[in-house]
């Protein structure tokens, strides 16, 4: 008996079996949608799709009959229509958007963003003991005069708002908000934009804006100022971070994706990852606004409660928190629904495999 023969035959069987199936679940989404199927519906729909395409795949490089090769074709196609491109367009639900979209988004793709918070602060820490030990280095590291800056402001004997405070009296506290606001929008937009250069442009900004923030961090602490330093950038500076880190994180999103989209083709997966990252972006420079405002209206104040260096620190944990509380139950608090299957089906089955 020939055994290869009869696995041959047993493998088309089951080929042509789950190629059924699919074509059974693409009629029951044309007529009903995706959200009328159960969740192990939704899985399998995923799971048969991705099979249908490695089929095709194969089907095409040895050669096939080509009436298979147009079936798996159509069906793979009608497939990726409703997964990715078959969604009704509504109008934008604000409410949904930022309590709900961003919200999910966040939780499902958070392994980014920790791993781009360790990139920048690798560098930021190694800085910091280099320019704490010798401010030649934070001179070296970041830009010539950090060393002399730093010291100049030491030397005045002021409170750490009053970093900004000069500033902030000669152009206004709207117009330093606004500068502020602008340049730090500008480096996220880099950092997220060079995701498609395989991430390689997003690791250069994270690494270059670690190494300035340890070298600021440590020339003040040579000098024995480490918690004025702290202080200076403490209110804005938490979330002002954490925008930064979220950016980076949806730059190297885009970016694994290209290096590893897995079965989908690379075209595919980019536009996947860009669709989930533009949702972090949005997010990312809501938070960078409001860190422009604390820092125009709030860092620079040397007076009063805010000139101590522990009220400074509370500003910015609470900033930070209520950000905090937005991105990981923002949908809960809103009342939101709970239903995974409010969560498009082509995003539902990336999100368990996330920096896999």
């Amino acid at each position: 008996m020939d055994r290869t023969g009869d696995q041959t035959v047993q493998s088309e069987g089951d080929a042509r079996g789950r190629w059924s199936r699919l074509a059974e679940l693409i009629e029951r989404t044309d007529r009903r949608g995706l959200r009328k199927l159960d969740q192990n519906e939704l899985d399998e729909f995923a799971r048969l799709y991705r099979r249908a395409v490695a089929d095709l795949a194969a089907a095409r490089s040895r050669g096939r009959d080509e009436r298979v090769i147009g079936y798996l074709n159509g069906l793979v196609g009608r497939a990726a229509g409703l997964i990715y491109g078959g969604r009704v367009r509504r109008r934008l639900n604000l409410r949904r958007f930022f309590f709900v979209k961003i919200p999910r988004t966040f939780r499902a793709t958070w392994r980014y963003t920790v791993v781009a918070s360790a990139v920048f602060a690798l560098p930021a820490l190694v800085t910091y003991l280099l320019a704490a030990s010798n401010p030649a280095w934070g001179d070296a590291l970041f830009a010539p005069g950090l060393a002399e800056m730093v010291e100049d402001f030491i030397e005045r004997g002021v409170p750490p708002g009053q970093y900004f405070a000069d500033i902030q009296s000669v152009i206004g506290a709207d117009n330093l908000s606004g500068w502020i606001a602008v340049n730090n929008i500008r480096v996220a937009l880099t950092a997220f934009a060079l995701g498609i250069t395989l991430g390689i442009g997003t690791l250069y900004i994270l690494i270059s804006n670690g190494f300035m923030l340890g070298a600021f961090v440590g020339v003040g602490s040579y000098h024995g100022r480490l918690a004025d330093m702290i202080g200076i950038i403490a209110p804005h500076g938490l979330l002002e971070l954490s925008a930064i880190f979220i950016c980076g994180g949806a730059g190297l999103m885009m970016g694994w994706a290209l290096i590893a989209p897995g079965d989908r083709p690379r075209v595919i997966a980019l536009s996947h990852a860009a669709r989930r990252a533009v949702t972090l972006l949005v997010a990312a420079v809501v938070m960078l606004a409001v860190a422009a405002i604390i820092e125009g209206f709030i860092s620079p104040q040397a007076r009063g409660l805010l000139q101590t260096n522990p009220a400074r620190l509370l500003v910015g944990f609470t900033a930070w928190l209520l950000a905090a509380v937005w991105l990981f139950m923002g949908d809960r608090l809103a009342g939101g629904p709970v239903d995974s299957r409010a969560v498009p089906l082509s995003e539902r089955s990336q999100h368990s495999t996330a920096l896999d």
